[in-house]
């Protein structure tokens, strides 16, 4: 048997496919170390913290979800162009603002759970029966991320959803050179509401809790997996103005996985890492709470009040 053994042939195709790849590593890395600047230089966040600003929310909540999508007719909605529930009372609110435009193109709010209703705290008590939602000393740990909507401007391209836009980072041709090849570009920013997702991150950290539970269409789960973020089902389906899958995540998990799934996305979601300390540390003094819970304390402090027997 003969080998048709060419070192030249070998060595050139050899160098063309590390080159390639050097190209590739490098392109990666620009575009890690660019999408962080480039989604600060589009976006600002703001939380909602005045009248004035609530009613932006309510009135951009009524856009999306009334006139764009004939989803939620709350008690007078049509008459005032405001979309709000009895569940605004008790929650933060986040605005998304397109810095080039200055318009508001998103919004999310965090529903805060009630010491004296704990089991009437969420809007999603009401339509899932899962358990998790009904034990009184489990939820008051609990948030709900809902509300969470982009403007139709950002939601024109194929496979975008109802209320948010897809995770699309595929490359597109943006011109042909003379010699006949294509010049390809990849999106900059492939997920436009990882602000807000910040936003409510930070909201519910800020009051101690980091497990927060929410419905989801199923096409924005697809979404949710592509940034990283890692969640738990909570039952089947329910049937909220089309099918909504009820999920639960922890944030410093869903850090956790993102910072390994998708670097760039989880930079902008934990603002390059501050946010990851913080759950970092709110998780550790949680644990230390359920290690040492009154018992132990108090067991403890029998121990050390107590003078040792006489020898």
């Amino acid at each position: 048997m003969k080998l048709n053994f060419k070192p030249k042939q070998f060595y050139l195709e050899v160098s063309t496919m590390s080159t390639q790849d050097f190209l590739a590593t490098c392109l990666d890395s620009v575009r890690s170390k660019s999408f962080y600047p480039a989604y600060q230089k589009a976006f600002r966040i703001i939380q909602a913290d005045t009248n004035a600003l609530k009613e932006i929310v309510f009135r951009l909540r009524y856009e999306i979800y009334c006139v764009d999508n004939d989803m939620e007719q709350t008690s007078g909605a049509s008459t005032s162009a405001m979309e709000k529930d009895a569940f605004d009372d008790n929650s933060l609110h986040y605005l998304l603002y397109h810095k080039m435009t200055d318009e508001p193109v998103g919004t999310v709010r965090v529903v805060m759970p009630r010491t004296d209703r704990p089991l009437s705290s969420f809007p999603l008590q009401f339509v899932c029966d899962h358990p998790l939602l009904h034990m009184p000393d489990r939820v008051h740990r609990f948030c709900e991320v809902s509300r969470l909507c982009m403007t139709r401007d950002f939601r024109r391209r194929p496979g975008d959803g109802r209320v948010l836009p897809s995770y699309n980072e595929q490359d597109q041709a943006v011109r042909m050179n003379a010699d006949g090849t294509t010049v390809f570009i990849r999106r900059v920013i492939p997920f436009a509401p990882l602000g807000l997702l910040r936003a409510a991150f930070e909201g519910a950290l800020d009051n101690g809790l980091t497990d927060c539970v929410c419905v989801m269409d199923p096409d924005q789960l697809y979404a949710l997996q592509r940034i990283g973020l890692s969640y738990r089902v909570l039952g089947p389906r329910l049937d909220i103005g089309g099918q909504q899958q009820p999920i639960i995540f922890n944030i410093k998990h869903a850090l956790d996985n993102m910072i390994l799934q998708n670097p760039p996305c989880w930079e902008i979601v934990s603002d390059r890492g501050r946010l990851h300390i913080k759950a970092n540390e709110l998780d550790q003094n949680q644990w230390q709470d359920q290690i040492f819970d009154q018992q132990c304390m108090d067991m403890i402090f029998e121990r050390l009040t107590t003078p040792p027997p006489r020898v």
